[in-house]
């Protein structure tokens, strides 16, 4: 589940590339929905790639409204303000 992705992106060190190929369809849900900033391959790319630079501020503010990052200080410091609309 995307959301479960989301979490775990909050304890990861970012930004960070991912090569698992259903991470990488979770991550396109994400930036869809404006909670990660991410470069993603293209969806034919043989080896795919996808680079997660920050959790969006819609991110942060999704990870605390579901309970996550009150153990994490460190959440606001990784997190953009605004969100992407490229």
């Amino acid at each position: 589940m995307p959301m479960e992705n989301l979490q775990g992106l909050e304890r990861d060190d970012l930004p960070l590339i991912e090569s698992d190929v259903r991470n990488i369809d979770k991550l396109r849900v994400l930036r869809a929905a404006g909670m990660v900033e991410v470069r993603l391959p293209p969806v034919d790319a043989d080896q795919p790639k996808a680079h997660v630079l920050y959790i969006t501020g819609l991110g942060c503010a999704t990870l605390r409204a579901h309970g996550a990052g009150r153990a994490t200080p460190r959440l606001q410091m990784r997190c953009d303000l605004e969100s992407s609309l490229d």
